[in-house]
């Protein structure tokens, strides 16, 4: 097991400047009201207008009163001085932290930064290869979550065929279950032992279902309201085919959700996701979200354009989708770059904003819903988006992306702790609750990463932590182009030895 800590090199090598933000608000409502789903107790988000955001900026960051009334060099702000511009407040372990894409021409280093500097330059002496971290889970929730990063230790692992690559792993909600699926098109089901952290291995890992589709797969997810392992299903969406509703135990297919063109032809959506209730299914399309209602499978749904004309908005396809914790929101990230807030019931366009270098391949809230996490192919970089100043980029945590594949990344269930696969197959671990740097004046606020390990010799582009066990799935593979320059078929070459498609299930206790 390799192990590192820190590995600060790569932060220096993806800096970028700052200042590259877009944001449109087209915001009516508040982002206001908690949702009962969300794990441990929220305070109250107070609304604030965005036009007094500077005034707002010195109370809550009073770090920054030097660059607070200065304005942006490179960011484009636009706003709608028609529509009530409000958008969330709240108290956070992240108030240290400034907008620096949305940055000031002469931008003035905080007392507090050069204090997180030197923590940061002291941290290698704090972690070390026997560092352990706790997790425990809100007060409503009976379980807890134990993370001991002495050496993640292996419980099992099951591989494919060379070119049979995965394409990530995701738990259900109630952890009885790993899905996982694979560039044939198939969806392979693992039952998993809940008693699993009274073990130190699992002998042996075996598929209890296979389900095939006949395109290539663009993306899937569990259903999200089930605790009865009897009703287990998830959701499918992959070329030329509708949305497919499979039940995990049986491998039967329950139900289709078909979405039509306007040539009144069958499309696929790109991505897919359950409301936070489970009543609704938002899938991704070109400029498209269409919402369906969950019980009522065929070819009824609910069209939501996301670019119209001169109103602008978000354009591209819409490659992945998340639901707010909050309960009234719902993420939307593009190919086109741009990530999206939208407003149920109407599915009304909060903010749309852009940042990413890459287009944005994966999304993801913290528990407490006010922050959303981005990361995007052939892109080094996730960020961080402060969601009571839409467009806000509170740090930003380097991985390495060197590919158009979608690299997953995961949160614990108090949001502490994030994890990301790498295109070298090292997992990185960060702690959300340390104080980011800013490493040069010109470039944005940096979490700098609490720990490394290697999980496979191919690219980790799989993540997926258990909801309620201190275990880690990763998942591994990409397409492999033979190299031109190998003329000796019985040598084997650099490509072969790299390769490997496996799931993994990692012990960290």
């Amino acid at each position: 097991m390799e192990l590192s800590n820190n590995v600060n090199d790569k932060d220096e090598q993806h800096l970028r400047p700052n200042g590259s933000t877009t944001i449109t608000d087209r915001s009516t409502h508040d982002i206001t009201e908690p949702h009962d789903a969300v794990a441990g107790p929220i305070e109250p988000l107070e609304a604030v207008n965005t036009h007094s955001m500077e005034e707002q900026s010195s109370e809550t960051y009073p770090h920054n009163e030097d660059i607070s009334d200065n304005t942006s060099k490179h960011g484009n702000i636009t706003t709608d001085p028609n529509q009530d511009d409000r958008v969330n407040t709240a108290d956070s372990a992240s108030t240290s932290v400034s907008d620096s894409r949305v940055s000031s021409e002469v931008i003035v280093e905080p007392e507090t930064c050069r204090e997180n500097k030197e923590i940061s330059d002291n941290t290698e002496n704090m972690v070390d290869n026997q560092q352990q971290f706790m997790v425990v889970q809100s007060e409503n929730t009976s379980d807890s979550q134990t993370f001991q990063m002495y050496s993640p230790t292996l419980l099992t692992q099951v591989g494919f065929e060379p070119d049979n690559y995965l394409r990530g792993c995701k738990w259900s909600v109630d952890g009885t279950k790993v899905l996982t699926a694979t560039n044939e098109n198939k969806f392979y089901v693992y039952d998993f032992p809940l008693d699993v952290d009274t073990q130190s291995n699992i002998s042996e890992m075996r598929h209890s279902r296979v389900i095939s589709e006949t395109g290539g797969v663009y993306d899937y997810c569990w259903y999200n309201q089930t605790s009865d392992p009897s009703s287990c299903s998830f959701l499918t969406t992959s070329k030329d085919n509708p949305i497919h509703n499979w039940d995990a135990n049986t491998g039967q297919l329950l139900s289709s959700y078909r979405a039509y063109d306007q040539m009144d032809e069958l499309t696929a959506a790109y991505s897919l996701c359950y409301s936070l209730d489970g009543t609704k299914i938002y899938s991704g399309f070109k400029k498209m979200i269409r919402v369906f209602d969950t019980n009522r499978p065929g070819r009824e749904c609910q069209s939501r354009p996301t670019f119209a004309g001169k109103v602008g908005g978000q354009g591209g396809i819409i490659s992945c989708l998340a639901p707010s914790p909050q309960g009234n929101l719902y993420a939307a990230g593009s190919y086109s770059r741009s990530i999206g807030l939208y407003y149920e019931p109407q599915g009304e366009a909060v903010f749309v904003f852009e940042g990413q270098q890459g287009g944005v391949t994966h999304i993801a809230f913290s528990p407490d819903g006010t922050k959303l996490f981005s990361g995007g192919r052939k892109d080094p970089e996730i960020l961080c988006w402060d969601l009571r100043k839409p467009g806000q980029i509170l740090y930003v945590a380097v991985r390495k992306v060197e590919t158009n594949q979608r690299i997953y990344f995961d949160l614990d269930s108090t949001g502490r702790y994030l994890f990301s696969g790498n295109h070298d197959g090292m997992v990185t671990v960060w702690d959300t609750q340390q104080p980011p740097v800013k490493l040069r004046p010109d470039t944005d606020f940096v979490l700098e990463s609490f720990q490394e390990f290697r999980a496979h010799n191919d690219a980790v582009n799989g993540i997926s932590l258990h909801p309620t066990q201190p275990v880690l799935a990763t998942s591994s593979g990409q397409r492999h182009v033979p190299s031109l320059d190998d003329d000796d078929e019985d040598l084997p070459s650099d490509t072969d030895s790299d390769q490997e498609n496996s799931l993994k299930l990692w012990l960290c206790k």
